[in-house]
């Protein structure tokens, strides 16, 4: 589209803007709303007609004279209210002129003309227009000015005690501890915060998230600090007030009675119109906003530790204390534990509302990555509110799901909707867990006695298919120590100049300063030229090296393992991991490393690679990829697996649907850059050089004439000659400033050539890496094993499950086609060499084409054999 711009020509989009263009006409919707308006209009004027009419008619006719006489009069009410002249107030003190005599009127009725009608107030006539407002002022806005000035001339101390717990805590821990440590240390501690109170997976995953928060820079990983300090010291501070008030409420009903109706306005009433307050008091900044965040955020806590204390069972209360025990003794061994889950909910609705708070939080001049996005809008910086808007997100899932409680798995946009929706009723909340623990607790108890079990031993066809998955697995990762480029990088080599010819350069002579072999070449001083040909000598790097196979490497080598691992534990104990190492998780492992090896295999280099050679090492990869996906599709068709419940017996649409999806965002990730690249050596092309070449040519000649006007100035002023002087320094300046002219120049065109000619590589195109074309060719193949994998051509869970996996392992294999790209990049990445958003599509249809699969394949499990059924009493 830039190119054709530039050379003149009519750019009329991308295809699929034209497709959309030619389907859709926002004119012809326009036509279609205004006859919707207008139909709409009379069908609500035809109401006011006809409703009073049925009302007359079918009272008379069913003898209902009330109703009868209900309708006349509300039809009477229409005639007059419609017909009503278009009269108007006149508001205040107005002169009017009638028969030549002047004189005023206060709110005179006056005619659409302003011509008076009578000199009257007549509001309550008039009392549907709208200039009748203006008659009343109740000064709401005066009553609220003169408190804040009151309470901030005569409460000044009592302001500072309140400010300084806030105060405190925020320096303590934003700045003391948050932005005084390492970004690694906040995000290990984060990761055992998450193993400790939730789990191994959700503390790797919030390291992983917080992590990519502080890839994105520094700038950016002080904002999520100062964001994780603003919300942990709001949520602290909800806990230290809301629970003990809850607490208090929950035992004495008229506390409850006198704190329920200000939970109802804290709650009601919008944070915009009570956060003013807090900045006439306490300035903007950090403190006024976790003020304003806390008394949004504070009901649910306290409303829901009210109502768990409260559903306490009061025999367990009664015994407790019939067993001598004192009050406080029950409130802290029997009621808060017992009250434990409703506390825990409430906390997770606090933390989601203050989250809500951050965009508030930034206008009250806070900081945060709310400043961030609140910048980004104000200054239309699309690349800040992408980056802004990842690290928001982020944040917010690491610490939606450190307090989540273990009864609600749903993902964190439904949670943050459920918090407003329910943020006057957060006792609704209480509930739905509580439902699903007492489902959870009946399953169980319900649950008859089952025999000793274990899981099926594999047999001998299904030991060998595993020994030769494992012995691919092996061979990809001995892969990775050899060769994978030799000469030049493959990715590196787009992002890094260096990595464009990696070769040595190597003189079998001597090096001779090239001045002394030719005086007349005009060679700089320190130039130096090798008595014998030049020799080149050879460098190769190996699957994980940065001029390598880089991330490629790492990931294949993250696949390889999860193989041979899942090989190692089926041999030794059949189905006693997780589902992922076992049969499907090798098979989808497998297929996503091979396909991430042969797309590397096939990528091309760029056209500025003169000499490049892949390495054997990509070779052996492929042949180690292709040997233990063999080797895991028939471990996967011997395997014994059954489904932990039935699956549905419909054809899942749904499934396709993703998988359609996924393939468009191919398309569009294909036909979307994959680099940008902005460097001066690339936006300069041959006939951007040679006019640049001339017009420092002629600079240099300027330069040039300048230095011999200054040396004829000289010899004037000492000759005494003043004319030839002072044209000779004239002569000087004119050269001097032409010459400055010509600079200018350059650094113009450069400017201008970095801004518009940027150097653009998409998945397709034969001068980039190419490696788009190879990912819609996995991602067609995955759509058509969509088909039996969603039960088109039979319902066998068997074998649907089998396709499943094979869908997934290309999902993973394109995803890690993109990521290793991107990964690669930064790593190595030059200054204004940056990747594009068509890698980022690319990543998210293979995320989407694997999730199409994950469901099913995660209801599987090895088959189980039983011992003899334990013997019952025959007498129950």
């Amino acid at each position: 589209g830039v190119l054709a711009q530039t050379n003149g020509d009519e750019y009329r989009g991308h295809f699929i803007d034209r497709f959309i263009d030619t389907v859709t006409s926002p004119e012809a919707g326009d036509v279609v709303v205004d006859w919707i308006k207008v139909g709409i209009e009379w069908l609500v004027l035809i109401a006011f007609i006809v409703v009073p009419l049925m009302l007359i008619f079918g009272g008379m006719r069913g003898r209902r004279y009330g109703m009868a006489a209900g309708g006349l009069i509300a039809g009477l009410a229409i005639w007059w209210y419609r017909t009503l002249p278009k009269e108007r107030i006149a508001s205040g003190f107005t002169t009017f002129t009638e028969r030549g005599e002047t004189f005023e009127c206060k709110n005179a009725i006056v005619d659409s003309e302003g011509e008076l009608l009578w000199c009257s107030s007549g509001i309550v006539s008039q009392v549907r227009q709208n200039t009748v407002l203006d008659l009343w002022n109740i000064t709401v806005g005066d009553w609220v000015e003169q408190t804040v000035f009151w309470v901030d001339n005569n409460l000044r101390k009592t302001l500072e005690v309140i400010e300084w717990p806030f105060a405190t805590l925020l320096r303590l821990i934003v700045d003391d501890w948050l932005l005084g440590m390492s970004w690694l240390t906040v995000c290990i501690a984060v990761f055992a915060l998450g193993w400790a109170v939730r789990g191994f997976q959700v503390g790797a995953l919030s390291f992983i998230g917080l992590t990519i928060c502080a890839l994105l820079g520094e700038d950016f990983w002080r904002e999520t600090a100062l964001t994780i300090g603003f919300i942990g010291v709001a949520v602290l501070l909800c806990v230290i007030v809301g629970i003990p008030v809850g607490v208090l409420c929950g035992r004495v009903d008229g506390a409850w009675k006198v704190v329920r109706p200000v939970m109802d306005a804290m709650q009601v009433i919008h944070s915009f119109v009570y956060m003013l307050p807090f900045i006439f008091f306490f300035g903007v900044g950090f403190v006024s906003a976790t003020m304003v965040t806390m008394t949004f955020a504070l009901p649910p806590l306290i409303r829901l530790t009210n109502l768990g204390i409260r559903q306490v069972p009061e025999d367990v209360v009664e015994a407790s204390r019939a067993y001598g025990a004192p009050e406080w003794r029950v409130l802290l061994d029997v009621q808060i534990p017992l009250a434990r889950p409703a506390i825990m909910t409430g906390l997770n609705q606090t933390l989601l509302l203050a989250i809500s708070m951050l965009g508030v939080a930034a206008i009250m001049g806070a900081g945060g990555l709310g400043r961030l996005l609140f910048q980004a809008i104000a200054n239309l910086d699309v690349a800040l509110a992408g980056s802004a808007g990842l690290a928001f997100f982020l944040v917010a899932v690491v610490l939606d799901r450190l307090s989540q409680t273990d009864a609600d798995s749903s993902n964190l946009f439904s949670r943050i909707a459920k918090a407003w929706a329910n943020r006057r009723t957060p006792e609704k909340l209480l509930e739905e867990a509580q439902a699903a623990a007492d489902e959870k607790v009946f399953k169980l108890a319900e649950e008859p006695e089952t025999p000793e079990e274990s899981f099926v031993p594999a047999s001998g066809k299904e030991r060998a298919s595993i020994v030769v998955t494992g012995l691919g697995a092996l061979i990809m990762l001995v892969s990775l120590l050899l060769p994978w480029t030799t000469d030049a990088g493959l990715v590196s080599a787009y992002a890094r100049a260096t990595d464009v010819d990696l070769r040595t350069e190597n003189c079998p002579g001597q090096w001779i300063e090239t001045a002394a072999l030719d005086p007349l070449s005009g060679a700089e001083v320190g130039e130096s030229t090798c008595t014998r040909d030049i020799e080149w000598i050879s460098n190769s790097y190996n699957g994980v090296a940065a001029s390598g196979g880089s991330w490629h490497g790492i990931f294949l080598a993250v696949a390889a393992a999860v193989v041979l691992w899942s090989a190692l534990a089926t041999l030794w104990r059949p189905g006693a991991g997780s589902g992922w190492f076992s049969a499907h998780g090798a098979a989808v492992f497998s297929i996503g490393g091979l396909v991430a090896s042969f797309v590397f295999l096939l990528a091309n280099p760029p056209d500025n690679v003169l000499v490049h050679s892949t390495g054997f090492g990509v070779w052996v990869a492929v042949i180690g990829g292709l040997l233990a996906t063999v080797g895991a599709i028939a471990w996967l068709w011997l395997a014994p697996m059954t489904a932990r419940r039935p699956l549905s017996a419909n054809i899942g649409w749904g499934r396709l649907i993703g998988a359609v999806f996924a393939v468009l965002l191919l398309v569009m990730g294909g036909y979307a850059g994959w680099s940008f690249d902005t460097r001066t050596e690339s936006v300069i092309g041959p006939e951007l050089r040679a006019d640049l070449d001339r017009i420092a040519e002629e600079g240099a000649v300027a330069q040039r004439e300048a230095v011999e006007a200054a040396a004829a100035a000289d010899a004037a002023e000492a000759a005494g000659d003043v004319d030839l002087y002072q044209e000779m320094r004239r002569v000087e300046n004119d050269a001097l400033a032409l010459a400055g002219v010509r600079a200018a120049d350059i650094a113009a065109k450069i400017a201008e050539a970095k801004r518009t000619g940027d150097v653009i590589h998409d998945g397709f195109e034969g001068s980039g890496a190419g490696m788009g074309i190879w990912t819609l060719i996995a991602g067609i193949g995955a759509l058509a094993l969509v088909f039996p994998a969603i039960g088109v051509f039979g319902i066998d869970e068997g074998l649907r499950y089998r396709w499943s996996a094979l869908v997934a392992g290309l999902g993973l294999g394109i995803a890690m086609v993109a990521l290793g790209w991107v990964a690669s990049i930064v790593r190595v990445a030059d200054a204004n060499f940056v990747t594009g958003v068509g890698s980022v599509f690319v990543m998210a249809a293979g995320a989407t084409i694997f999730a199409t699969s994950r469901g099913t394949l995660g209801e599987f499990d090895r088959n189980k054999v039983y011992g003899d059924i334990p013997e019952t009493d025959g007498s129950a």
